[in-house]
């Protein structure tokens, strides 16, 4: 079936001029242009002006607005589909209008008759307010404020400035930038120009040919910098303008950028309609990030930090969808200033970063940009079925695909699509994209299986291309590596189900054989018994590389490693050898490879970090997976406002000066743990159901989860925690058979469930580190109230660090925590001789062994942990064991 589809897709075409459809998501450019306040003007200069007028309209604050003071070299971007503003919060800013990079060094200064210079903008911007549809940049001086309002209209190569301007006194507002106009890396062109163009008070760019055009200007200007004809000008383009202050108090004053390959009038019509409807433009794109918001997942827990961060993530990864005029609409993989180059971050397209990316979307209802994403990849399939791992912005102006090594270096590129397509469909049911692109995923297919040369069911480095490592001595002779064999033997999994699904049995069977092989693979040739976790590949002589990474979560992730192992190698991932106060490092600190700088060998990525998280919640051990969610979400807040950095310093919290400050794959693995870990969430749309199996913080007494989307169902869930006890009420816009696994404590005794107060048979699974009840149940529009009770158990908190920036890591882990012999098991780790609190909830505890009773609140009682004297981190076992009837030690 067909799911409804909350965001109409833009078509995927070649366009010219703007584009149909909703609101993009790369970065939005708004050019902010001089302003001045002048108590006289001209007569023809204020006629010009009339003709322009933008009337003063409320800008509402958002319900996720992010304010605070604007920091110097910290990353600041708008985003649309089809324009990009790249700065500072200090206000510089680079300006994008794809694939074009129209400027740089763009900047304000403001002129009052008290001072020979000008005020520097950056030197007077003191508060930045980040919203979803607009961000403010505020400039304040005794004399004056200015709030430069940036908007990315929704659909055109376009960028607004809207600056209120409020001044005791004459004010004259400087805007100077340097003309750039070239395409994005790696292509480029010559004979560029610019010229003010007295009557429009903008500069025109243009080049030899005059078939690309840009034009940046601001109406209210009144005089501008001059420059050579036909030459790119090496001096700043400037232009002032003097503003009448009781004007300003009725209107904004209107800075526009606009751009592309299109004729000259055709530019300067977009740049005077995108003023025109200044107002129009702005509501269009309020209402969109609204909707959004509103009709995609959110959740409502006792932790408003990971809930704003959440609802910020779903912001995040609807600005990828990237509208290239050339090229058609895509997924980027992420955004930042380019300096003296022409590559803005990772602003283009990636195959493999959308595919992860999208495993987020489908969890929270954003298909449609999903949808358009896998058809965009399926556009530039090579002839054989590999599909693309990068696509440059300006890749139709030169032979990408022939000349330049990149588009299709990567192996694991074309069954992440096949992942991609396959969750997508599962969520939203949309079997007409299945049909649609079933060739497609034939052709991927069959291509994987020409690099599976060995017989030993994976598919191969040597023969595919690159996996986990691009650079580094860790990939050296690497003939298959962890993390390529995870996604592979998970795409087996996405061509069986999706094979039988287009009545292609023998497609079916064979990818189900092969699966089984090559998970024979991976859970023998890869496991060292010895040292208790995966090998990090396969190398050209048949030997494993040994090093303990984190690359093998991926494979757990998609729960694929035999569960026994599985829990050895995710201890050892819970370890601060790989997993930080702030997120997992790719590889050991105890390796001698490691470099706390280097990309693929220490740095902390918060990518991986959602994957060991995830995987630590399908071995159900969710002390050890929180606390990457809980970094993951502060995160959101301490660098760029509502972004995720590409990578951290794996020694320090803090980005890397080389990372990309907004990169989308860092955003959807805070998403993708969320939803497929803590709430253990499994949609299944095609046959009706879906799966919830939550593994909630004990401490946590009640959240709720809205907008849950299976193919045409929404569902609302309301979780309720006391003593012994947890409730949960669920229901559907539209009937759904709904298997709910909670997990209660370890050691509960007593375990019962009701459905709306009536007994319920369930099944119970007793784990090494908790319980679980599982049922089906028939959801619908009426709300049914799942409650299931105990007695006795005990469960862990998961441990917190309040992040500071530079911080080195020092926080407590939990490596294990089960049930054992007339009590429980506890190992910690943490700092030598360092002392760390934990909290346990459920059972009142008698004897504690390793550890001291600090307090005791409720079912809550906090000990303390003090780990032996040594260097670097050491490990303690706590032992516990409840109290008896009679008050012993049981």
């Amino acid at each position: 079936m067909t799911p409804r589809i909350l965001h109409p897709l833009v078509p995927l075409q070649r366009v010219a001029g703007s584009v149909g459809g909703r609101r993009a998501q790369p970065v939005g450019t708004a050019l902010a242009i001089g302003i001045g306040l002048m108590a006289g003007l001209d007569p023809g200069g204020a006629t010009a002006q009339q003709a322009s007028a933008v009337a003063r309209f409320p800008i509402a604050t958002s319900p996720i607005g992010l304010t605070g003071d604007a920091r110097p070299h910290q990353y600041l971007g708008v985003i649309g589909r089809r324009a990009a503003w790249l700065g500072e919060e200090t206000g510089a800013a680079e300006l994008w209008a794809h694939p074009f990079k129209l400027a740089d060094g763009f900047e304000l200064a403001f002129r009052i008759p008290d001072y020979v210079e000008p005020i520097r903008g950056a030197d007077v911007a003191r508060t930045v307010e980040v919203r979803p549809e607009l961000t403010t940049i505020t400039y304040s001086h005794a004399t004056f404020t200015v709030r430069q309002h940036i908007l990315a209209p929704l659909g055109e190569p376009a960028l607004l400035v809207l600056l209120d301007v409020q001044a005791i006194g004459p004010l004259e507002v400087i805007a100077s930038f340097r003309m750039v106009f070239q395409y994005a890396w790696p292509a480029a062109f010559g004979g560029q120009y610019t010229f003010w163009d007295d009557h429009l008070k903008a500069f025109v760019l243009s080049e030899s040919r005059r078939q690309h055009h840009a034009v940046l200007g601001a109406p209210w200007a009144t005089t501008a910098s001059s420059h050579p004809a036909h030459a790119l000008p090496e001096a700043p383009n400037t232009f002032a303008i003097p503003v009448d202050t009781a004007r300003a108090a009725r209107e904004f004053v209107p800075i526009a950028t606009v751009g592309g390959t299109l004729p000259r009038d055709t530019a300067l019509a977009l740049y005077r309609r995108v003023i025109a409807n200044a107002e129009a433009r702005y509501r269009e794109r309020r209402a969109y990030d609204s909707t959004l918001l509103a009709e995609t997942v959110a959740l409502e827990t006792p932790d408003p930090q990971l809930n704003l961060a959440f609802q910020w993530s779903k912001i995040d990864l609807d600005e990828q969808l990237v509208c290239n005029p050339d090229l058609g609409c895509g997924l980027v993989a992420g955004w930042g200033p380019s300096g003296k180059s022409t590559r803005p971050g990772f602003g283009w397209f990636f195959g493999g970063d959308a595919a992860i990316n999208s495993f987020a979307m489908d969890a929270t209802g954003q298909w449609a940009p999903v949808a358009q994403g896998l058809r965009f990849l399926a556009t530039y399939q090579r002839a054989d079925g590999k599909i693309t791992h990068e696509i440059s912005q300006a890749a139709s102006r030169i032979p990408w695909f022939t000349d330049f090594p990149y588009a299709y270096y990567h192996a694991d590129t074309t069954p992440f699509w096949l992942v991609a397509l396959w969750r997508y469909w599962k969520a939203s049911g949309d079997s007409a994209l299945l049909r649609e692109l079933w060739p497609a995923a034939q052709q991927a297919y069959a291509w994987c299986l020409t690099t599976e040369t060995d017989g030993d069911g994976i598919i191969e480095n040597t023969t595919g291309g690159l996996g986990a490592i691009e650079v580094g001595a860790l990939g050296e002779n690497i003939h298959q590596d962890v993390y390529l064999a995870g996604v592979w033997i998970e795409s087996l999994r996405a061509m069986t189900e999706m094979a039988r699904a287009m009545k292609d049995d023998a497609a079916a069977r064979e990818a189900s054989a092969l699966r089984e092989k090559a998970l024979r693979t991976l859970n023998q040739r890869y496991w060292r018994e010895a040292e208790g976790y995966y090998a990090f590949g396969i190398l050209r002589s048949g030997r494993t590389n040994d090093n303990l990474t984190m690359w093998p979560a991926t494979a757990q992730a998609f729960g694929l490693l035999r569960p026994d192992r599985a829990e050895r190698m995710m201890a050892r991932l819970a370890s601060d050898a790989i997993s930080t106060d702030w997120g997992a490092r790719p590889l050991s600190s105890g390796s001698p490879l490691y470099d706390p700088m280097h990309y693929n060998n220490g740095a902390v990525w918060p990518l991986v970090t959602g994957f060991v998280s995830w995987g630590q919640y399908n071995a159900r051990r969710p002390w050890s997976g929180y606390p990457l969610i809980h970094a993951l979400a502060q995160m959101t807040f301490d660098w760029a406002r509502g972004r995720h950095p590409e990578l951290l310093s794996g020694a320090f919290y803090r980005p890397l000066d080389t990372a990309v400050p907004h990169q989308f794959f860092a955003t959807s693995m805070l998403v993708s743990p969320v939803m497929y870990g803590l709430l253990g969430w499994e949609p299944d749309a095609p046959a009706g159901r879906a799966r919830l199996a939550p593994q909630l913080p004990p401490g946590w007494d009640r959240a709720t989860v809205r907008h849950l989307r299976v193919g045409p169902s929404d569902l609302t869930v309301q979780f309720e925690r006391g003593s012994g006890r947890a409730t949960t009420t669920i229901s559907a816009s539209a009937p759904l058979n709904l298997e709910f696994a909670p997990s209660v404590p370890a050691g509960a005794r007593q375990v019962r469930v009701t459905l709306d107060g009536r007994p319920l048979e369930a099944g119970q699974e007793r784990g090494l580190h908790d319980q679980r009840v599982q049922a089906t149940i028939r959801v619908g529009a009426q709300p049914q109230k799942f409650e299931v009770t105990w007695t006795g158990g005990l469960e862990v908190e998961p441990p917190r660090v309040t992040l500071s920036p530079g911080q080195a890591s020092h926080g407590v882990r939990v490596l294990d925590f089960h049930a054992s012999a007339g009590g429980w098991t506890l190992l910690v780790e943490g700092l030598a001789a360092r002392r760390y609190p934990l909290a346990l909830v459920g059972e009142r505890l008698g004897r504690v062994e390793g550890a001291e009773v600090m307090h005791r609140q409720g079912e809550m009682t906090t000990i303390a942990v003090v780990l032996p004297a040594g260097s670097g981190r050491q490990t303690r076992t706590v032992q516990l064991a409840p109290v008896s009837a009679a008050g012993e030690s049981r």
